[in-house]
């Protein structure tokens, strides 16, 4: 990495840990050089204003988490490991400030600023993982031919943007315990279901009977 690329993460990390502390309305340029370590004017030699920042920062921390819960979770192919991998990544979303900092970003994204262009942007990325884990999931699944896996994995970061953001209000641990312990005893019943064999070579179409 080079000192100009340091210097910038640098800033960005600074303002994940300055957005949540102090939240996106307190939160000022020289909280953020504070928090780095450095002065106020270095973030305006990497970005033109506080709305470039806060959007470079909304790419910024779903990106690097992004990348972590694609090498957790890609080509997982049972139920039970992928929800407990889920518990273990949630945890580290909090710990991190990464919840925190999404939802105080989130809160001050309005329509047609760049901060809204990078939440929709950063959201749909995570659309597209989900996607991605979801048919793993179901490959060889009997289930497999009743889910769009599409249409599930909006549904999937919509929940779990909304919850996230219910729990980060209201500071109530049990919502997010209660879904993830629902999913581990589905996901104990999913993986008895019957696999689908894949189709081998020379096996003709299949038809119905």
């Amino acid at each position: 990495m080079t000192a100009k690329k340091d210097v910038r993460e640098r800033v960005l990390r600074a303002a994940v840990r300055a957005l949540a502390k102090d939240g996106f309305a307190r939160t000022t340029a020289r909280g953020i050089a504070a928090q780095g370590g450095f002065a106020p004017g270095v973030i305006y030699y990497y970005f033109t204003d506080l709305d470039a920042l806060y959007a470079a920062t909304v790419e910024f921390t779903s990106r690097e988490r992004e990348a972590r819960y694609r090498e957790a979770l890609l080509e997982v192919t049972d139920a039970v490991t992928l929800v407990g991998r889920m518990r273990e990544l949630y945890s580290e979303d909090v710990e991190s400030g990464h919840i925190e900092t999404i939802q105080e970003l989130f809160s001050g994204a309005r329509p047609g600023t760049e901060l809204a262009a990078s939440v929709t942007e950063q959201t749909r990325r995570w659309e597209l993982l989900a996607e991605e884990v979801i048919r793993s999931l179901l490959r060889g699944s009997p289930l497999a031919r009743f889910v769009n896996p599409a249409v599930v994995a909006r549904a999937v970061i919509a929940h779990h943007l909304g919850l996230q953001t219910l729990t980060y209000l209201d500071a109530d641990e049990n919502r997010m315990e209660a879904l993830l312990a629902e999913a581990e005893r589905l996901a104990a019943a999913y993986d008895k279901l019957p696999r689908v064999p894949p189709p081998t070579a020379g096996d003709g179409p299949r038809t119905l009977p």
